[in-house]
């Protein structure tokens, strides 16, 4: 697990989470390949939106998992090669990227991650199975100072989740058991996209107060059609393709005494 911080000058920032892409699966369409370009489109045609990859996005089948080497139409090699090329424009406000279980068969076999070379070719941070983001905004001064910051953690999550949206997002929601005091939870591996909101109470060491600390969870979406799909197969539910769009919003706020306090907000668009 690692920790980076990134400084923002803006007041409000969207974050897209991108995941589950399985690029080379014949359930890949053109129709999933226009939506996933809708997104980088949106990304760098937007100065404060910005991405986080969330593993899965080569298929990787290999004989012995679930999705079949033979339901590909490209090899590893062109998995990489074409997920770079879709990337490219936004690479520079690529935040980061985890493995998902698909790069992690390839890892388990060789020792070998597709990720680590789409993060080489990209210039990405690569964080392997979790990472921890902090993201400081309204950075003002010469020393960009943040007026408030948001914690989000990033995990593909592991398991079986079932069919239903309580057991999919039980998952994420899970991580709060990992690092408690984050403002939001990503988890991704079930192709879904689920968000819900938990409050839980902390103490501020400073004012020796309790306060409330709203908590985001939510799931982060895939790219696979339904039909002739491992889906299909294993009766699961059909989804919509897509990803989240994550909005880190501060407002200018006083307190009692009429200092300057900002509030943060978070609002998930599905």
């Amino acid at each position: 697990m690692e920790c980076k911080a990134y400084k923002f000058k803006e007041t409000r920032i969207e974050l897209i989470p991108i995941g589950d892409v399985h690029m080379g699966d014949k359930a890949f369409t053109a129709e999933s390949l226009e939506k996933l370009k809708g997104y980088i489109d949106y990304i760098k045609n937007h100065s404060s939106a910005y991405c986080f990859l969330m593993g899965d996005l080569c298929n990787c089948a290999t004989l012995d998992s679930k999705s079949s080497p033979f339901a590909q139409n490209m090899d590893v090699n062109q998995q990489i090669k074409e997920i770079v090329k879709i990337l490219s424009p936004i690479k520079k406000k690529i935040l980061g990227a985890i493995d998902g279980n698909h790069e992690l068969r390839l890892e388990r076999y060789c020792g070998y991650s597709p990720t680590i070379s789409i993060c080489e070719r990209l210039d990405v941070p690569y964080f392997k199975n979790s990472a921890v983001i902090i993201f400081r905004l309204c950075c003002h001064g010469t020393r960009d100072v943040s007026r408030a910051a948001f914690v989000g953690y990033f995990h593909h999550t592991t398991g079986g989740s079932g069919n239903s949206m309580g057991g999919k997002i039980n998952r994420p929601e899970k991580l709060k058991g990992i690092i408690g005091n984050c403002d939001f939870y990503c988890g991704a591996h079930n192709h879904s996209m689920i968000t819900g909101h938990t409050i839980v109470f902390k103490v501020n060491e400073t004012t020796e107060k309790i306060e409330q600390l709203r908590q985001i969870i939510l799931t982060t979406g895939g790219y696979l059609q339904f039909n002739d799909s491992y889906v299909e197969e294993k009766m699961l539910s059909p989804m919509k393709i897509g990803s989240p769009r994550i909005s880190l919003i501060v407002k200018r706020h006083d307190d009692e005494n009429g200092k300057d306090a900002p509030q943060k907000d978070i609002h998930v668009s599905l």
